[in-house]
């Protein structure tokens, strides 16, 4: 990514992966409904489990004591055995007992029992029944609403009972609150004089989720135009002394009970979310039969609120919660009243706090998946993911918030397969770039490297230290004159093929050819640490192969080509040159020039290769070469030593070359100190040693020049170039 993008640009485009990944995930868990109920389920699942791990917290907390303020008068086993089934129980066992907790001052008797028909075994206990319910004045009856079914011809009801007073017992809600709250079709059960009789009465509907659980409890039904309050809320209400005008809802929101100060957080359908305080046992049961007996000591139920229900499985009133799969449904209702009074409640986000949640986790993860490597990116998401998931359940646990986990979980997951999808389509780009702009000008295996590490390769334009090459054909325009333009091409081809070659093969990026030219440079666009090292073996093996090449051309009766190159190490801006549409990879600067310069300055040496102090520094242990002459190129005021390359120092020479270089090094300090005889003497000695060695041919030349019209007395032994 780094060929292309800048760290701001990669951030940005890290957030709006993120961003993307999070509207896939809440397009998914709220927009459609199919996946919506998938993810819904799955994080009830993780609810279930933060469910279980604080189930087991308060439970060491209290360590198995069990909360007092609701008691459960149990319908159990034991009762059933002693009374018999509990179908067959006369109601006069119910008045019996709630006399007897009206004696021992019950605050609130809450029956949750569906009493739907009369018992015509025994009416008289039915009438004793509801005259003790009225009698005590506390108490509150569970009702039940259905749904319409017709094909069991139960059909739907357009107004209440006319013996039930609904008027008495619904609440006056506005229609705007009445409209997003659960409907029922029908009012079950006949036991009107009962019910009427209640303090109070609220439905025992449970609504569970879609896999059976049991997490939310609806607070309001509608029925036939009317509002009613779940059993628990009309327990808390009687206990609390709440007026149906003084229940104030606020969908979304909350309930207030204005005349109890207490406050109720709701979803928007008004269901409350269960802060459940344990597991089955956490509130004190008693057996019915012991209550019924009066076996319990003086004052035990004194302003308590007293739920009366069963724990029996063969009374069908066992639910599924999230840690348990048969737990009592009096319980569950104990537990919502214990929440409601002692104001313990599980905060949960609002729909705004979950969006934001997505999107924060969602520019976080998009960022760092792009910022950082394929496996940082993975460990990352691994290490974020499962601390969010740990925080989730330790704010569930200790600070009762329930924070969803899969969508965040999945957002991070999704950021960092977007952000891997654009690294492998960046980087076949990046790959198509690389091979467009260096698969002909570089060596496979550099070209592989490049390809292997993007990140080292930057076009925008630097800074590099490297080593620019530059080779030409002696005399090539006189040679070209006199071969057919096919013959010229082939041969030219054929050279330029063997030259390039080497230079791949030393790790060499081929900038371009310019006619017979042949512009390379070393150290770029990868780092070569060598770069002077190989530019000079790539010198030598190129004029080898080319002495190769004249003896094949000269059996061929073909032009035999020479080649003079030029060699500078130094500092030079590499990056990409060129118009908006076209452009090429390249370098410029001082050292690229003086590189080109020196490669004309061979015309003057009658040399093949020369180098400058600057490389001849990087590589003096590596190769022998002669110094030749201090110059100054034109345009330049900085005088440059130069030397000329001979061969690999592994290679060595023989003793008359070594004769040759001692000869000429004591003529060019002569020639330097203006001692012109003696350098003039040293020079001979080198040509008489090896007739055609241009450099000291030349410089004799200038000795014998300088005899005749000595330079001035202040002269550095700079020889300047007048020319290219």
């Amino acid at each position: 990514m780094n060929l292309k993008f800048t760290l701001t640009q990669r951030t940005l485009l890290g957030a709006g992966l993120g961003l993307f990944a999070a509207a896939v995930i809440f397009t998914l868990g709220h927009l459609l409904p199919l996946t919506a109920r998938t993810l819904q389920r799955f994080e009830a699942e993780t609810l279930d489990l933060r469910y279980l791990a604080r189930i087991r917290h308060l439970q060491d907390q209290r360590q198995g004591a069990p909360l007092e303020d609701v008691v459960i008068v149990d319908i159990d086993e034991r009762s059933q055995e002693k009374l018999g089934n509990f179908a067959q129980w006369p109601r006069s066992h119910h008045a019996r007992v709630l006399e007897y907790l009206r004696a021992e001052g019950a605050a609130v008797v809450c029956f949750d029992i569906l009493f739907l028909n009369p018992n015509p075994a025994a009416p008289a206990a039915d009438s004793i029944f509801a005259a003790q319910v009225q009698q005590a004045g506390n108490v509150v009856n569970a009702v039940v609403f259905t749904a319409a079914d017709a094909e069991r011809f139960r059909y739907a009801m357009t107004e209440p009972p006319p013996a039930f007073a609904a008027a008495r017992f619904a609440l006056d809600l506005p229609a705007g609150v009445r409209r997003n709250l659960p409907q029922q079709d029908r009012f079950e059960g006949e036991l009107f004089t009962l019910y009427n009789n209640s303090a109070r009465v609220g439905f025992a509907n449970f609504l569970p989720e879609d896999d059976d659980t049991i997490r939310r409890m609806p607070l309001f039904m509608n029925f036939a135009g009317h509002t009613y309050p779940s059993l628990p809320l009309a327990v808390v209400m009687q206990s609390t002394g709440t007026s149906g005008e003084q229940v104030i809802v606020h969908p979304g929101r909350e309930v207030i009970l204005t005349g109890a100060n207490r406050r109720i957080p709701i979803d928007a359908t008004g269901r409350m979310l269960i802060n459940y305080a344990g597991s089955f046992g956490s509130f004190r049961y008693v057996p019915y039969v012991d209550v019924l007996e009066q076996r319990l000591a003086a004052g035990f139920f004194t302003d308590k609120i007293v739920l009366i229900g069963t724990s029996a499985p063969g009374l069908y009133d066992l639910r599924v919660v999230p840690f348990q799969a048969d737990f009592p449904g009096v319980e569950i209702h104990a537990n919502i009243i214990h929440n409601i009074l002692a104001q313990e409640f599980l905060a949960e986000q609002s729909f705004a706090a979950r969006v934001l949640t997505l999107a924060i986790v969602g520019v976080l993860a998009g960022v760092i998946a792009v910022l950082l490597s394929p496996w940082m990116s993975i460990l990352f998401t691994l290490v974020c993911g499962s601390a969010y998931v740990w925080f989730s359940f330790w704010a569930f646990v200790q600070r009762q918030t329930w924070f969803i986990v899969v969508e965040p979980v999945q957002v991070m997951v999704l950021a960092l397969l977007l952000a891997m999808i654009f690294r492998y389509l960046n980087e076949e780009r990046e790959k198509k770039l690389i091979y467009g702009m260096f698969g002909n000008y570089l060596s496979d295996n550099l070209v592989r490297e490049m390809l292997r590490h993007p990140q080292r390769l930057r076009l925008g334009g630097e800074h590099k230290q490297a080593t620019a090459f530059f080779s030409d054909i002696k005399d090539f325009t006189s040679i070209s004159e006199k071969l057919a333009p096919e013959a010229l091409i082939r041969q030219l081809n054929e050279y330029l093929s063997a030259m390039t070659d080497i230079v791949l093969q030393y790790g060499g990026y081929l900038d371009k050819y310019e006619g017979d030219a042949i512009m390379a440079v070393f150290g770029v666009p990868v780092d070569q640490p060598d770069h002077a090292e190989c530019a000079c073996f790539a010198a030598l093996d190129m004029q080898e192969q080319l002495a190769r090449l004249r003896r094949q051309w000269e059996k061929e009766k073909r032009p035999l080509l020479e080649a003079r190159i030029g060699i500078n190490s130094g500092a030079m801006i590499a990056g990409n040159i060129g118009g908006r549409e076209r452009f090429d990879y390249t370098v410029i600067g001082d050292s690229v020039n003086l590189a080109s310069r020196l490669e004309g300055v061979n015309k003057i040496y009658a040399t093949n290769i020369i180098i400058s102090e600057e490389t001849h520094e990087l590589v003096k242990t590596k190769v022998i070469a002669r110094e030749l002459d201090f110059i100054r190129v034109k345009g330049k005021q900085r005088p440059v030593k130069i030397y000329e390359l001979i061969a690999r120092r592994d290679q060595g020479i023989g003793q008359e070359v070594a004769a040759v270089f001692t000869h000429y090094a004591r003529g060019l300090e002569f020639y330097r100190q203006q001692q012109w005889q003696k350098a003039i003497a040293e020079f001979r000695r080198v040509l008489h040693l090896h007739k055609k060695d241009g450099p000291a041919a030349t410089l004799l030349q200038r000795c014998e020049i300088s005899l005749q019209s000595p330079p001035p007395k202040n002269w550095d032994g700079v020889f300047e170039m007048r020319g290219k």
